[in-house]
């Protein structure tokens, strides 16, 4: 009876969660709560940005979006960047390391810059932390990586109105290419995710029959992963499927969480649950099962689905998830799920696994080397339309699991640059050199 109660809540939270109403009806009640703060009051400006992002990742109805990104579009007109105090928005913001980011091209000379590569929001504002933030905007382009969509937060807007630019953008969704474009005309929509700089390299399939593992899961384990729905459709599903799950402690979230929550649907006995492994065990994790799924309904891009095509091992998520990755799903790489049959949905595609050519196709469309060819053209296409130079192309790039530079002599080659930036500017960007 207990389990079932809690079966109960932890679905009924997740309803709420998710449903368009519930948001639209908070989206709306959080408008209403807002205050329209003095222009002159810089941090009380920054402060109702921040409310207002909350309040427009809620919208369903467009109208009423596109309401509320003008005012936060109005509102960013009037920050004093030199009067915000950016500790209040970001955590660790006197640590001069800006982790998740690259050097993905030196310095040249005034008419040819050099490229910075930033992933995750709370790192592009330290990129402002420098008296002389200008200057470095005038020696380096810089490429963002997003952490979510939609990508509606106090980053998002405030960057790339203060930094001299242009500004480039990866996306998490389709969707944020029309985001972006509203939110700011500095910014420069790149078609490319965070989940596109997979190193096929990494991932060595073994032969299908040789899987231990029919299905894997590998999410963290925090809420929006959702791990409670998979529970509810392996209930139902094959007893005899092979199943393993792979996750990392998130939000106070642990292995036990989860544990406790399997046994509320009685399916504790029915998977295996690793957590915390280091990256090298997650490629080989891949290449040993048959297939992959992923339950959220709303992230960011989702590296996990194209890790899983690399291994050959077709990948499945919701119809209706909001995630960037989901436009690497075709008939050669995986499949959708609809939410009411899942267990029939997820049954089938388990059985049918061995169908698929997800590596293939991904090969064929994308990795890493593939895009670090499309950013380099376009920062270079950019570039000479503003009438600068460009003599030296940009280090390709791979994310396992964070950005880093696929070859070795790159890091070496950079390092110089690394270290006079940290002399010029007091920010440590990049991996650190190897010891």
């Amino acid at each position: 009876m207990i389990a079932a109660v809690k079966r109960i809540r932890l679905e009924f939270e997740d309803w709420l969660r998710y449903h368009p109403t519930v948001r639209q009806s908070l989206c709306r009640y959080s408008l209403l709560r807002g205050r329209r703060p003095d222009p002159a009051d810089t941090q009380a400006v920054a402060r109702n940005i921040v409310h207002l992002c909350s309040v427009m990742r809620l919208a369903e109805d467009p109208a009423l979006a596109r309401q509320v990104n003008a005012m936060i579009v109005e509102q960013v007109r009037q920050l004093d960047p030199s009067r915000i105090d950016w500790r209040e928005f970001v955590t660790n913001f006197d640590d001069p390391r800006v982790n998740k980011s690259m050097i993905l091209k030196p310095y040249v000379s005034p008419s040819e810059k050099g490229v910075l590569f930033i992933a995750f929001e709370e790192m592009w504002i330290k990129l402002l932390k420098p008296t002389n933030y200008r200057e470095l905007g005038e020696r380096y382009t810089v490429v963002l990586s997003p952490s979510c969509s939609p990508p509606h937060v106090l980053s998002s807007y405030a960057f790339p109105a203060i930094f001299p630019g242009p500004v480039f953008t990866l996306i998490s969704h389709p969707k944020d290419l029309d985001y972006f474009s509203q939110m700011s005309p500095n910014l420069i929509a790149v078609p490319l995710y965070a989940s596109s700089w997979v190193n096929p390299d990494l991932f060595q399939p073994l032969p299908r029959k040789e899987r231990a593992y029919d299905l894997l899961m590998v999410a963290n384990f925090a809420k929006v992963k959702r791990h409670q729905a998979f529970f509810a459709a392996l209930r139902s599903m094959p007893r005899d499927m092979r199943i393993l799950l792979i996750g990392q402690n998130q939000d106070g979230r642990t292995a036990d969480t989860i544990r406790e929550s399997a046994r509320w649907y009685g399916v504790a006995d029915r998977f295996t649950l690793l957590s915390n492994q280091p990256y090298r065990e997650i490629p080989k994790a891949y290449c040993n099962a048959r297939a992959s799924v992923m339950l959220s309904k709303r992230e960011g891009s989702c590296v996990a689905i194209v890790e899983s095509l690399f291994a050959d091992t077709p990948a499945a998520m919701l119809q209706e998830a909001g995630i960037g990755s989901r436009v690497f799903l075709n008939d050669e790489t995986g499949r959708f799920l609809d939410s009411q049959h899942l267990v029939r949905d997820l049954t089938e595609f388990v059985q049918n696994a061995d169908r698929y050519q997800p590596r293939q196709w991904a090969e064929q469309n994308i990795s890493c080397r593939h895009s670090s060819r499309i950013l380099n053209d376009l920062l270079k296409q950019k570039s000479l339309e503003l009438g600068q130079e460009w003599t030296q192309d940009i280090a390709p790039m791979q994310w396992a699991p964070d950005p880093g530079y696929l070859r070795t002599e790159d890091r070496q080659r950079l390092e110089v640059e690394r270290r006079d930036i940290q002399r010029r500017f007091g920010l440590d960007i990049g991996p650190p050199p190897v010891q």
